[in-house]
Formats: C-alpha cells, structure tokens, sequence
C-alpha cells in the first residue's frame, strides 16, 4: 500500500484534465483506462473528418490536398500523435515520479531542508492540478489551432478543408471540425505535456537550490545525481510527438507537390534543436552544483591522496626496505590503489547529470519519422550502403 508520504512524492502523475478524463474507462485497470482515452480522443478528432469529408466527396479524390485520406500530417496528428501523447502517461508519469522521490531516498537532500524538499514536490502537483491553467491551456489551444490554420493549409489553395467551388473558397464541414475539434484537441495535449515539462524544470530548478549532499567521487561521474538522466527516456514519446510533427509538414509538401523536400535538413535540425532545449535544458540546473562539488573534491581528495601517497613512500620507499614473500599480501598497495581510483573519479566528475550517449535514444525518437523522407532524397541503395558504414 502507498503511504502518504510517497504518495506526496508523486507530483507529476496528476496532470491537466486529469479529473475530466479520468470519466473514460472508469473501473478498468490503469493500463486498459487509458488505452481507452487515448482510442476516444482518436476517434473523436479523425472518425467525424473521415464522415464529413465522405459526405462533401473530399475523402478521396484526384487531388492530394483536396483528400483527407491523403493527408499524411492530419494522420500523423490525429491517429498517431493523440494517442501517443495519452498513452505516454504510463512510460513517463511513474519515471519522472521516481526520479523526484529519488533525491530524498538516497540522502542528497540534508535533513534540514528536507520540508522545503517537500514543499517543492507539493506545489509541482498543485501547478498541475491548477484549475487556471488548464483553462489557459484550452484558450491557447485555441489560439494556436486558429493561428496555424493557413500555414497548414495555406489561403488560396484548393484543399479538403477549404475547397475551391467555382471560383469561391469556402470552409468544409469537415474543414469546421478540425478547426474547432480536432486541431484544438491536439494542440491541447501537447500544450499539457509542455505544461508538465515546464513544472519539471521548475522542480529540477528549486530542488538544485537546496544545500544537496553531493558527492565528489561517486562512480556516476556526476556527484550522485546521473539518475536525473533517466528523464529524457520519459520523454521519448513527447519527443517522437514533435517529430511526428515536423516531418508531417514536409510529407504533405512532398506528396502534393511531387519533388524532393529541399527543407528536411533544415526541419530535421531545428526540431532537434528544439527537443534538447525542451527535455535536456532543465538539467543544467545541476552545473553549478556539480562545479561547486568537483572542486571541493579535487581539494579534499587530492589532500587525502597526498597524505597516503607520502605514507607510503615513507614505509616502502625512505630507505628501500628488505622485501620478504609476505610483502605481496600487505594490503597498503591495494589500499592505495583504491583510494587512487576514487580520487579519479573526482577529476572525471562531469558538470552535467548526463553524457551524450544518453541524449541518442531522444534523439532518435525525434528523428524518425523523418527518415521515410530520406527516401526522396536518396536512392534507396545509397542509404543502405551510408547505413552499413555506420553499422560496420
């Protein structure tokens, strides 16, 4: 059973909308519930399209942007992003949890300020349950879904949402539907876990505030705090979201217009860009901290491993002693070879929780779906062989 004091230390599986959507798939196991919600949102916001744009003879048609069925980003919103976006919730709401209950188990935060440890952990949660901002959220989505509406289909050109018919544009009803539905419902999503990040990196922020227990030699190299990193596995998901996305945006370019996307490096690397601002950026909170540590360390360690280094010197080497057979079992050399390695670690601690490894999985997440792109680009068999350099 959860005692309240671990239940206090979850702040981040509350969420926006959580009460709302917590009707759908009510009794079912966690799991089931929100395979539920995330089947729901996508039927609400693709089955109505499909239906009116059947009914206005735009489902399917000679045209590319004048059918919905072929609109490669409205499947990649709709049916891909939607459910990812709530299923995520599993992979990344009980990672984040753990890693913020993380920092008082192992005894980084001193005991002194263990309650404003707490305190930080309670109002992260009550950001994200706040009623004004998920009201905020809604009006952005708005805003945004509004604002965007001629970039994703530009003015003036014939499409499934707004055809031209003799001579006039005009909004279809399917067209109303993702303006006012659809579009809106996933920008919503993602402005929620965009919500959630920036209460993440509120808490990375405060928590790096307090006067932690780091420690110098630890074998993370990053003063005990590497579990930190584990984070950008909780937002893989939002990170193949965005990617989604961006890539969605040039395939429609790619399909209607018939020639290679000029701008998916460009696309590629700015959203890239745009993903280690969001999930990795909040880390660096931890630099100064971990300069602070390294340099106590390298003062407090280096003087301990003089101290046994001239002790040493002095049993084993002023004047040279008569080795005898049991001089190999004398543990003085063990010992300091030991403390050697772990005043090393010192001089290895990094200033940030994180290497680059642990940034490839994220960026892999963002980058494929741009990879069904390169095939326009590239012949199929150069990128076998481009791919088999980097294998072998």
């Amino acid at each position: 059973m959860t005692t309240p004091r671990e239940s206090a230390a979850d702040p981040f599986d509350a969420g926006p909308y959580a009460r709302l959507l917590g009707a759908l798939g009510r009794g079912r196991p966690e799991t089931a519930r929100l395979v539920v919600q995330a089947l729901a949102l996508a039927g609400l916001a693709w089955l109505p399209l499909v239906a009116l744009s059947a009914i206005e003879g735009h489902a399917l048609s000679g045209s590319p942007r004048e059918s919905l069925l072929l609109d490669l980003p409205a499947y990649g919103r709709y049916l891909i992003g939607l459910p990812v976006l709530m299923l995520a919730q599993k992979i990344s709401l009980p990672r984040l949890a753990q890693i913020a209950r993380q920092f008082g188990h192992v005894g980084l935060v001193p005991q002194d300020e263990r309650a404003e440890y707490e305190a930080i952990i309670a109002s992260s949660r009550r950001l994200l349950e706040n009623h004004g901002a998920e009201v905020a959220l809604v009006v952005l989505a708005y805003v945004a879904a509004f604002a965007s509406a001629h970039v994703n289909y530009p003015a003036g050109v014939s499409t499934w949402v707004a055809p031209i018919v003799t001579g006039h544009q005009s909004m279809s009803l399917a067209g109303w539907w993702r303006l006012l539905v659809s579009q809106p419902l996933f920008m919503l999503l993602e402005l929620a876990w965009l919500w959630r990040t920036f209460v993440w990196a509120r808490f990375l922020f405060r928590v790096s505030r307090l006067d932690l227990r780091l420690v110098p030699a630890h074998p993370d190299l990053a003063g005990g705090l590497r579990f930190v990193s584990t984070s950008l596995r909780a937002f893989d998901p939002i990170a193949f979201v965005l990617g989604v996305a961006a890539a969605g945006g040039i395939a429609e370019t790619t399909l209607a217009e018939g020639r290679p996307p000029e701008s998916l490096p460009s696309v590629a690397a700015s959203t890239a860009v745009i993903v280690l601002i969001l999930f990795v950026g909040p880390m660096l909170v931890f630099t100064g901290p971990l300069m602070r540590a390294r340099i106590r360390g390298l003062f407090a360690y280096g003087e301990l491993a003089s101290l046994l280094g001239m002790r040493f010197e002095q049993r084993w080497l002023a004047p040279l002693p008569k080795l005898d057979d049991d001089a190999l079992s004398v543990q003085d050399f063990s010992a300091t070879t030991d403390l050697y390695a772990v005043a090393a670690n010192v001089r290895s601690t990094r200033l940030v929780p994180f290497d680059i490894q642990s940034l490839v999985p994220l960026l892999v997440a963002t980058l494929a779906p741009f990879i069904p792109l390169l095939f326009t680009v590239m012949p199929p068999q150069a990128l076998l062989k481009f791919a088999a350099k980097l294998v072998l």
